[in-house]
């Protein structure tokens, strides 16, 4: 599928009134984005480069190189960088936090105040707060939870070594995207592989 010809007449995504996407209160945030900028952020996902994603769209690469900066502008993809902790020699894992009070706000923001967590979110569902940590040894582990557990609120805290991380295919990465455009890009995207 060559992009060219339908880059002058590309569908405009208008986010702001579809389920599941970006509200109302964003609008002026998050402007609409078209069906290319859709493409190239599920390419940027799966790591593909300017040139790769140019190459794959056969679009230029300067539109590719502003389209990428505008989409990095506007936050819609963050760039992070994951040390590898076995090589490092340190353990990585989550800890999952129930709590007893619903006061979730504050409890998330203490943890995520405490060495060793190197991430923290809230969930919706099982746990209620989900934190990632690094670690040396047992007895950082054990201080750790020790620490969350005597937070006030928190009835249970539950935690998990990650042990290996499998990677997962490009089509599992990129079908959101190609859903929010409604169309069969990705199928294509992967028949030629």
């Amino acid at each position: 599928m060559d992009l060219r010809k339908e880059n002058e007449g590309d569908k405009k995504i208008d986010t702001t009134n579809r389920p599941g996407r970006v509200g109302k209160k964003n609008k002026a945030i998050f402007p609409k984005i078209d069906s290319t900028d859709i493409r190239i952020l599920g390419l940027l996902t799966i790591g593909f480069n300017n040139k790769q994603i140019s190459d794959e769209l056969k679009i230029p690469l300067s539109t590719t190189q502003r389209r990428t900066r505008n989409i990095i502008q506007r936050g819609l993809v963050t760039n992070n960088f994951i040390p590898n902790y076995k090589q490092l020699g340190l353990k990585n894992g989550m800890i999952h936090v129930y709590l007893a009070d619903g006061n979730i706000r504050s409890t998330a923001q203490k943890i995520s105040e405490m060495n060793g967590i190197t991430s923290v979110s809230v969930h919706v569902g099982n746990s209620d707060i989900v934190g990632e940590f690094v670690y040396e040894d047992s007895e950082q582990l054990v201080d750790i939870l020790s620490s969350i557990k005597k937070l006030e609120g928190v009835n249970s805290a539950v935690w998990s070594e990650e042990v290996y991380v499998l990677p997962v295919g490009r089509q599992s990465i990129t079908y959101p995207y190609h859903r929010m455009i409604g169309d069969d890009y990705a199928q294509s995207l992967f028949r030629k592989r």
